[in-house]
């Protein structure tokens, strides 16, 4: 997601794939509340939660800041005497310094993940079976 959070702030048409989506209807999404509840009493299971959907809110207000309904064309008026361009280039500013905080919740739920993915590798075949029965 943050490729296409960089793709979004550098004006790269958006593919149907990333037009933002909720936590639940993305890929890992699909699968964190789908069959990824089998894990849900693992320890760290339920912490991947909050940042990924903070990750997918913060996609969300940078995608409504550069294209939402306040990015409507600026008028005659504000066109002439500058200010449009200066509220452009905020929003541009701002939807960057979101792109930080974007990458940071990203790097939290990868991080999460494969701590995750330890615990599992650690454990027997027996104990991690008895999470899918």
């Amino acid at each position: 997601m943050a490729q296409q959070c960089s793709s979004l702030i550098d004006g790269i048409p958006l593919d149907k794939e990333k037009v933002p989506v909720s936590a639940t209807e993305c890929e890992f999404g699909k699968w964190y509340y789908g069959d990824g509840q089998k894990l849900k009493s693992l320890p760290g299971f339920k912490e991947i939660e909050e940042p990924h959907d903070k990750l997918h809110e913060t996609y969300m207000e940078i995608f409504t800041l550069l294209y939402g309904e306040e990015s409507k064309k600026p008028s005659f008026f504000s066109k002439l005497m500058g200010s449009a361009q200066k509220a452009a280039a905020e929003k541009w500013e701002a939807a960057r310094a979101k792109s930080l905080i974007l990458k940071d919740h990203s790097s939290e739920v990868i991080d999460r993940l494969e701590h995750l993915q330890r615990m599992i590798n650690a454990m027997g075949e027996k104990q991690l079976s008895s999470y899918f029965s």
